[in-house]
């Protein structure tokens, strides 16, 4: 056949195909013009760039057509001005192709030709047409559009309404605003929304106008866009609508009130806690309480003086409660004490307010209801004692309380679980001692949660007492008692684990390796590297990659000599895994062997480099990374965009992320185009104006590239008001409900790095690591990690940014993380 897919998905051509697309397209039979036309998009853009610009001067329409498809999928930009002359030919669909060629790819020469266009005898033209000028990002696409909103097409007039509101041009605003009567329902709301995107206050009168629309649809698209405007003038219009017995509409009214966020707006909401759909007094989101929540930090002293009032009902005050938990109002927690003391907050509601605007101060309140009658209170009380207790911080004045509350026969097993669970998070070294006799307990979950606090605990005195559970015959119990003395095993456990190693009993030597690898990373001696470089000598397969793991975490000089000599091994899978585990050593350790493993001839390797790079390279290998991200295979284009992002922020240069990243929000591929939009928030940087990161934001069909547009747009300080708009429009109108709620919500802040242990699952049902399989890792700082797992099945990623970790792509195989 020619083409081969690879198991990053790109296409793999054999080197004759492009010698003989040429041949063929310039047969004389059409038929062959034709398919070798179609072929064009299985070439790389530089062997594909000359076969388009024969192809697309053809004689035959079929050939003309296929070969524009094959410059927007491979972003040949040339080709623009190239069909701009179809725009005079008779065929229809020729003119309608130069409209989406435009469109893909702009050209200040298009314009005047696109506007000529927008008279074009046929719909199914002028629409195209409208579409492309909207993309140009150019001023001079702003007078021939105005010229058509009284086109005689509805459909015409609005793609000419959406594209003004693409530009974000203020001189559309009065034209626009003359057409909120217009005849036709569709075109009044298209109208709405534009408004709304222009962020003129100007608009806000003709929206307030729309509220009285016959259509429904209107109104809500009107409300919307008052919501945006923040047009504090229509608060007493939009009241009314908020108490709307239509679901949707009284939805958006709300949304509207607390995206105005004015004292008067904020008034209205509060208002209207306790009342209706937020009557039930439970703890979940409603309406009100969201629009609460999206006015921020303003609402807080208004929905806090509800929680003082001498007659606020239970519903109401439970409403108060939660919306300053989720507001994180730290300054009051005092304030939802004193409520649920004087008896009018439900303790679930207090609690669960507290877990989330509590401080160290809470604690001890949060603990009183340990042993609570009611179950929910228990459940919130835990949750609350989980999210206040840091490990980090030690506190010891919880330790009694919840020993004595292990004590109590009425809690249930799980109850008792999460109390071993808090005891971990405590941080202190007297709670090893009960958490010591929870490992043995005869209920496994109880025994699992005991193990796992042990780790959180990080103090080695439990040594003795895990490093014997990877005997045990439980495989589930001797990967946590691993992953515990991985987090807090000293010499002592180290001498035991190596002992296991040397023993010829039966031994998990997976378990082993995984707990010694976090062991060395504290407690390494060059002896114990000696010992694993003879076991390296010895080992085969899967054993290889665990034992590089546990050499790499060794912070001694002599672990980075022995991954050094790996690093020049014949084994493709060798040397993969070094360049893997490289950012577990120093910068400049490491940094010279990830810059020179770029080179390497393996493609899976040398993705793995690039993605090393961006914890331990510097801005002196970022033309290297730059590259890469153009003329690499595409794994390794995708790491090295999110390496050079990483490293633009290390060394807070907006300026070097700009000059690499800005370039591919073009790329054809979706991973490029997200991590270059993540390294762009991650730097604080910004392409010109911001236009390419806020169409990308609203109109790219990916949802992983659109969640990393919002988080380049959050990561301007200050925030421009186009990108703020440009927001507010993705968190009402988004498809997809993660995308809507990052462009909703501020992004908190990140918590330390951490090692990260994924294994690659086998999709057919056997649940066994899957070796040498593609996975794509979604980091929580929103960059994306592909590649290929190592001779385990697994992905080891020493320096993972801390915080949730999402599988963004498979390849047939599922992914699970530990």
């Amino acid at each position: 056949m020619g083409v081969a897919l690879a198991p990053s998905g790109r296409a793999l051509v054999w080197p004759d195909v492009p010698q003989r697309i040429e041949r063929a397209l310039h047969s004389t039979d059409p038929g062959a013009r034709r398919a070798a036309a179609l072929e064009l998009r299985t070439l790389d853009l530089a062997q594909a760039a000359p076969l388009i610009q024969v192809a697309i001067a053809d004689a035959d329409v079929e050939v003309r057509l296929a070969a524009a498809d094959a410059a927007m999928r491979l972003h040949w930009t040339p080709a623009t001005e190239a069909v701009l002359p179809w725009l005079g030919d008779r065929e229809t669909r020729l003119r309608v192709k130069a409209c989406e060629v435009a469109r893909a790819m702009p050209s200040p020469r298009a314009i005047p030709q696109l506007g000529r266009a927008l008279s074009d005898a046929e719909t199914a033209v002028r629409s195209p047409a409208a579409e492309a000028l909207g993309e140009q990002g150019s001023p001079d696409a702003v007078p021939p559009l105005l010229g058509k909103l009284d086109d005689a097409s509805p459909p015409v007039r609005i793609q000419v309404v959406r594209a003004l509101a693409r530009l974000r041009d203020r001189r559309a605003v009065v034209p626009l605003v003359g057409k909120v009567q217009d005849s036709v329902s569709d075109v009044r709301r298209e109208v709405a929304r534009a408004l709304g995107d222009l962020g003129d206050p100007r608009a806000s009168q003709a929206l307030l106008l729309q509220l009285r629309d016959n259509m429904s649809e209107v109104r809500v698209e009107a409300l919307r866009s008052l919501g945006r405007l923040k047009a504090g003038d229509a608060v007493d219009a939009i009241a009314p609508l908020a108490v709307e017995r239509a679901p949707g509409l009284r939805q958006t009214a709300l949304d509207a009130l607390g995206h105005i966020a004015t004292a008067d707006a904020i008034k209205v909401l509060v208002g209207l806690l306790g009342q209706g759909d937020d009557s039930a007094g439970n703890l979940d989101h409603t309406p009100v309480r969201d629009a609460l929540v999206s006015a921020g930090p303003a609402a807080i002293p208004q929905v806090a003086d509800v929680l003082r009032g001498p007659t606020v009902g239970t519903s109401t005050a439970t409403s108060a409660a939660w919306v300053l938990g989720e507001l994180g109002a730290k300054s009051e927690a005092a304030t939802i004490v004193a409520a649920m003391r004087r008896g009018v907050l439900p303790p679930a509601a207090a609690l669960r307010a507290l877990g989330r605007a509590g401080a160290d101060a809470q604690v001890a309140v949060v603990l009183e209801f340990a042993l609570d009658p009611s179950p929910l209170a228990r459940a919130e009380a835990f949750a609350a004692a989980k999210a206040l207790l840091d490990p980090d911080h030690p506190d010891g004045r919880v330790v009694e309380p919840l020993v004595a509350a292990l004590r109590d026969p009425r809690l249930a097993t799980s109850e008792r679980a999460q109390i071993a669970t808090l005891l971990g998070r405590s941080g202190a070294a007297r709670a090893a001692a009960p958490l010591l006799g929870l490992a043995t307990a005869k209920d496994r979950a109880l025994r699992l949660a005991a193990i796992d606090a042990l780790g959180t605990l990080g103090q080695p005195i439990a040594d003795e007492v895990l490093v014997p559970l990877l005997t045990d015959a439980d495989a589930g119990l001797r990967l946590h008692a691993a992953l515990a003395l991985s987090r807090a095993g000293g010499a002592k456990a180290r001498d035991l684990l190596f002992d296991k190693l040397a023993t010829s009993e039966e031994t998990d030597r997976a378990a082993v390796l995984t707990a010694l690898g976090g062991v060395l990373s504290r407690a390494a001696t060059p002896d114990a590297v000696r010992r694993l470089d003879h076991e390296l000598d010895l080992a085969a397969g899967a054993d290889r990659d665990a034992i590089l793991t546990a050499i790499a975490r060794a912070r001694i000089p002599e672990a980075m000599a022995s991954l050094g000599r790996v690093a020049k091994s014949d084994s493709v899978e060798d040397r993969r895994s070094v360049a893997s585990l490289l950012p577990a050593r120093t910068a400049a350790e490491a940094g010279p062997l990830a810059a020179s493993m770029l080179a390497d001839s393996d493609a899976t390797v040398r993705a793995q480099a690039a993605w090393a790079l961006g914890t331990v390279g510097d801005a002196g290998q970022v033309p290297a990374l730059a590259k890469l991200t153009l003329a690499g295979d595409m794994d390794t284009s995708i790491d090295a965009t999110a390496a050079v992002g990483r490293i633009a922020a290390r060394a807070k240069s907006p300026a070097l992320a700009v000059q690499t990243l800005c370039p591919l929000l073009d790329a054809a591929h979706a991973y490029v185009r997200a991590n270059a939009l993540a390294g762009l928030g991650l730097a604080g940087a910004r392409c010109q104006d911001g236009a390419k990161e806020r169409r990308l934001l609203l109109e790219d069909e990916n949802d992983l590239v659109r969640g990393a547009a919002a988080l380049a747009l959050r990561g301007r300080v200050p925030a421009e008001p186009d990108d703020t708009r440009a927001l507010e429009t993705c968190a009402t109108n988004d498809r997809t409900g993660a995308v809507a709620r990052r462009c909703r919500e501020t992004p908190k802040p990140r918590s330390s790095a951490q090692p990260l242990l994924v294994y690659v699952l086998a999709d057919d049902g056997t649940n066994t690591p899957a070796p040498r399989s593609a996975y794509a890792l979604l980091v929580a700082d929103g960059t994306l990690h592909v590649g290929t797992t190592d001779r385990r099945g697994a992905v080891f990623d020493p320096v993972t940014p801390g915080g949730e970790v999402a599988l963004a792509r498979t390849s047939g195989a599922r992914t699970t993380s530990r």
